[in-house]
């Protein structure tokens, strides 16, 4: 069966118009290839390197995607010496949700949601290498926590809940938690691509999951690559 998570909206989009640089991310979040279409933290950096306007907004619209590229996307926004805004169009889901955490200012459009969860992965092996892939999940989940602490001012406990419950919030939920600043309700005409409903979410999670499953029966003997987790996982999706 063909894989449907082409049938998720991708789009980078990367302009300057005066003070304010335009950035569009729209589709999954990791390398292209293992998501077909997606952007990476690599995509960022070098669409932004060079940037001189004083503001940089990004219109973000992703279900998730890959832990790592997630967190590295955060840590660059956070060092940008610019003001960043993340314009949340319709979802910012997952690694997406990670991202936003790493703006000045996080805008919510009417109508658009966030989410937020733990962290997954499929593995294999021994008891002990089952247990070190639980290890590496649990911080994992440390990691997106303390993110979500700085943003939020929330107790770790109180973002356990809601990670634990895998909670999605409305525009007005998102504010109110402090997962995002304001609401923007405008009038004006966005041409960013269609929204990610919950169907094509789950499609993501789906061909992700798939895709792992795969690797697992095909490659039972193959080596680990990471010498930082050292567990027969085969990648973290969040």
């Amino acid at each position: 069966m063909k894989n449907k998570i082409q049938s998720i909206p991708y789009k980078f989009l990367n302009q300057t118009d005066g003070e304010e640089h335009e950035m569009v991310i729209s589709g999954a979040i990791g390398k292209s290839g293992w998501f077909y279409k997606a952007t990476s933290a690599e995509d960022v950096r070098n669409a932004l390197q060079d940037v001189t306007a004083s503001t940089i907004r990004i219109k973000l619209n992703s279900g998730g995607g890959d832990t790592d590229q997630g967190v590295e996307i955060y840590n660059y926004l956070k060092d940008l010496d610019k003001y960043v805004i993340v314009e949340v169009t319709s979802l910012a889901a997952s690694a997406a949700s990670i991202i936003a955490m790493g703006a000045d200012k996080v805008i919510m459009r009417i109508g658009s949601r966030m989410m937020v969860h733990e962290a997954a992965t499929l593995a294999y092996g021994t008891k002990q290498e089952i247990k070190k892939t639980l290890n590496a999940l649990e911080t994992y989940d440390e990691s997106i926590i303390s993110i979500y602490q700085v943003k939020t001012g929330k107790t770790r406990d109180e973002i356990v809940k809601l990670i634990e419950a895998e909670t999605w919030m409305t525009a007005e939920q998102a504010v109110s938690e402090g997962f995002a600043d304001e609401i923007e309700q405008s009038s004006a005409v966005d041409d960013s691509p269609e929204g990610v409903s919950e169907d094509q979410l789950q499609e993501i999670i789906n061909a992700v999951t798939n895709n792992l499953k795969q690797q697992v029966q095909i490659q039972p003997n193959e080596p680990e690559p990471s010498a930082s987790v050292q567990t027969k996982r085969k990648g973290f999706i969040f």
